[in-house]
């Protein structure tokens, strides 16, 4: 089945009255939780929630980057869910966001831990971006707004193509995809899986465009990619159609009692992977901004204690750190250091 372009209507069995469900419903917080929730972040914030010294990083250039491309699959870790990867010679990216706040406005809200690897004007050409939701720790308007014309192609969940276009993205860039949409990009197989979350970006908008996990087949390797959502049976049916992956970009941050139905505790997120018939996890969306009540490290501690405990290999790159697939897996414990000076050496 192939992707709609931007601006069709075709109807989707995930909309009902003016919103986009999940495939396992969940209450939904009322104006009181909602409220309660924002008081928490005003007043209870977790007292290791960012680091206190400077955290290691490898800095990519945008002509290395293109020198040292090969047929061989990569995965390079920009920061919390933001990754470049190269497929069959060509760089995608997930979920881009350079911008130093995930918020609205860039003099307040949740600010970065470290810089990104790379400006996103160094970036070498794109050949496609892959957004999973359009929360802004994952669609940021001033990446796009920079990035968009050394991007050839855009695949986005249902609802989005309007908002990138407000941006100044070319609407025959868009691809919208309902879950279970399958297309091919090159030699590379593309396909919009389920995830249990929601989207808006403010009180009023909350799920009128829909959110998604993604699925890349390369002739060589099977990649998942979760984006953000709450355990469901959807990972296990994810598997069975399209597993086994050799890497699992997995949630593994922001879990709280307040919210979960639409984030993973750590326990969960291993569960998933195991019921994605995954090879290696990669645990994201942690170590680069404060959005949750526990400490920072909480994430990478525990999810490389159980994965341990069960005989699972995690992959824990240092911040733009390449890693080629079929190679040594990254495990260095970084976020452990004390004081650490950055790692300045170009890669």
């Amino acid at each position: 089945m192939g992707c709609a372009n931007a601006g069709t209507n075709t109807p989707s069995p995930h909309f009902h009255d003016g919103q986009y469900i999940n495939s396992e419903p969940f209450p939904q917080p009322g104006f009181v939780e909602t409220m309660g929730i924002f008081k928490r972040f005003i007043f209870d914030k977790q007292a290791h929630g960012v680091p206190t010294y400077e955290l290691p990083l490898m800095e990519m250039n945008g002509k290395v980057l293109t020198s040292q491309i090969t047929q061989q699959t990569a995965i390079h870790r920009l920061g919390h869910s933001s990754l470049l990867l190269e497929l069959e010679k060509e760089f995608w990216l997930i979920d881009p966001m350079f911008s130093e706040r995930a918020s609205p406005v860039q003099w307040a809200g949740p600010k970065r831990f470290h810089p990104a690897p790379i400006d996103v004007k160094d970036l070498p050409p794109i050949k496609a971006v892959l957004i999973s939701h359009n929360h802004y720790d994952h669609l940021d308007q001033n990446t796009i707004e920079v990035l968009h014309e050394k991007v050839e192609h855009f695949y986005v969940p249902l609802g989005l193509a309007d908002i990138l276009m407000d941006w100044g993205v070319a609407k025959e860039k868009i691809h919208e995809m309902d879950w279970w949409q399958e297309t091919t990009v090159g030699s590379v197989k593309l396909v919009s899986t389920p995830a249990n979350h929601f989207s808006g970006r403010g009180l009023l908008d909350r799920k009128e465009t829909l959110w998604s996990s993604w699925v890349i087949k390369t002739s060589q390797h099977s990649i998942f990619y979760s984006g953000d959502s709450g355990y469901f049976s959807g990972f296990k049916k994810i598997g069975e159609q399209y597993g086994p992956f050799d890497v699992t970009l997995m949630e593994n941050g922001a879990w709280d009692k307040g919210w979960q139905y639409v984030h993973m505790t750590p326990e969960q997120s291993l569960q998933a992977h195991i019921d994605l018939k995954g090879n290696v996890l990669f645990p994201i969306h942690n170590g680069t901004f404060e959005l949750a009540f526990h400490s920072w490290q909480e994430p990478f501690e525990r999810i490389t204690a159980l994965a341990h405990e069960k005989g699972i290999k995690v992959a824990t790159p240092i911040m733009g750190q390449r890693w080629v697939l079929g190679e040594k897996i990254p495990q260095e414990k970084w976020w452990q250091a004390n004081e650490v000076q950055s790692n300045k050496g170009e890669i």
